[in-house]
């Protein structure tokens, strides 16, 4: 899948980053808290959490993502946001499921969100949605599943929704980036998108 100038630059940003992370960097650390604990404790809090919790969820991520980053065949082909909240929103559902808290609402606040959010959402949920595996005892992470899935895609359908999951842009912005003349043809192409990756999940799971 080819990538921009800009998106390379940002991985090799989040590279430098979860190197000096795994080397037990304080700064990377920081970094990290900084980035991506509010969207942490905006989920935990939401569904039926405190943020006493989100912070003993945040710090249990950094420990599971920890262990994932010192594997030897560890490799990250999802935004590090996108992974950060998928490893937290797992601790966190399985908690509500001892718990029997089961009452679930979205990442951001919806009130709040505007379009871009609204629709970066709703791709993140599909990529998180619990039709996937939220056990972290089995053998792949929900997101390692989703990267599996992913990597049968078209590769148009792969820049599509990387665009919309990784990036921060406008419906606007995305719909002039890809060439689609209206904003209903963007969605009709994610929405081909998505049921492909649906297909593509279905027959992998067929063959088990």
């Amino acid at each position: 899948m080819k990538r921009t100038k800009k998106q390379l630059a940002y991985y090799d940003e989040q590279k430098q980053l979860l190197t000096e992370f795994c080397q037990g960097n304080e700064k990377a650390f920081s970094k990290l808290y900084h980035y991506y604990y509010g969207f942490v404790e905006n989920y935990v809090c939401k569904n039926n959490g405190t943020t006493e919790d989100a912070q003993d969820v945040f710090q249990e991520t950094l420990i599971v993502f920890l262990e994932k980053l010192k594997k030897d065949n560890f490799y990250l082909t999802a935004s590090l946001k996108t992974y950060i909240i998928a490893i937290s929103k797992n601790i966190w559902l399985n908690s509500l499921r001892k718990n029997k808290k089961t009452t679930i609402y979205s990442i951001t606040n919806s009130e709040n969100s505007d379009d871009s959010t609204d629709f970066n959402q709703k791709a993140i949920e599909i990529i998180l949605s619990t039709d996937f595996d939220t056990d972290l005892e089995n053998e792949k992470s929900i997101l390692e599943k989703f990267n599996d899935y992913f990597s049968h895609l078209t590769s148009h359908c792969q820049n599509l929704l990387s665009t919309i999951v990784e990036e921060e842009k406008t419906t606007e912005e995305i719909q002039k980036e890809f060439g689609y003349t209206t904003r209903n043809n963007l969605h009709n192409q994610k929405y081909k998108c998505v049921n492909q990756l649906k297909k593509v999940k279905a027959l992998a799971e067929s063959k088990l």
